[in-house]
């Protein structure tokens, strides 16, 4: 990936990609992302749903912690200022995330790995998704693409292709 859109998604999502500059025998991450320009977007759309997830997960646990308190203490003073219509049962807090650490992003086989630390299913799920999304698009341009195999797989759009085997050399 161009050295620009590496940075990009370094300062957008500074908290997944602390070890970007680590040192190579702490994480992979050091080498930057290994795939092409095309799965910028994947990697973007990726990066911010698993962020969100996060932020929303730290909001639901504030919320009902606050929620729990509010309720004792309208259960301490006999209910007053307590609504009408708002339940009476204290709200499950939710268990918090492992933050996620992104410690490889590359090609593989023709589709994109992403591979983390952290995080839960919901992520993971994310992930998978990206990964397979990775699979009709062009690794070069974004653009829909499908498998070529060669002496490499790669994910390219037709454009792309003809231009991996011989008829222009210039991917």
């Amino acid at each position: 990936m161009r050295k620009e859109l590496d940075q990009d998604l370094c300062k957008r999502f500074p908290e997944l990609f602390i070890l970007r500059n680590a040192d190579p025998s702490e994480s992979p991450m050091c080498w930057g992302f290994d795939c092409g320009d095309g799965w910028y977007n994947i990697v973007n759309q990726l990066c911010k749903l698993i962020q969100g997830h996060l932020k929303h997960r730290e909001e639901g646990i504030a919320w009902a912690v606050e929620f729990n308190k509010n309720l004792a203490v309208a259960q301490a003073n006999n209910w007053e200022g307590w609504k009408e219509g708002w339940s009476k049962k204290p709200r499950e807090v939710p268990d918090p995330i492992e933050p996620v650490v992104v410690t490889q992003v590359k090609e593989k086989y023709g589709t994109l790995r992403f591979y983390h630390n952290g995080g839960d299913q919901f992520i993971s799920g994310l992930v998978s998704m990206a990964e397979a999304m990775s699979a009709v698009t062009c690794e070069t341009c974004g653009n829909p693409g499908k498998t070529h195999s060669g002496p490499w797989i790669r994910t390219l759009c037709d454009e792309h292709a003809a231009k991996k085997n011989g008829q222009d050399t210039s991917i």
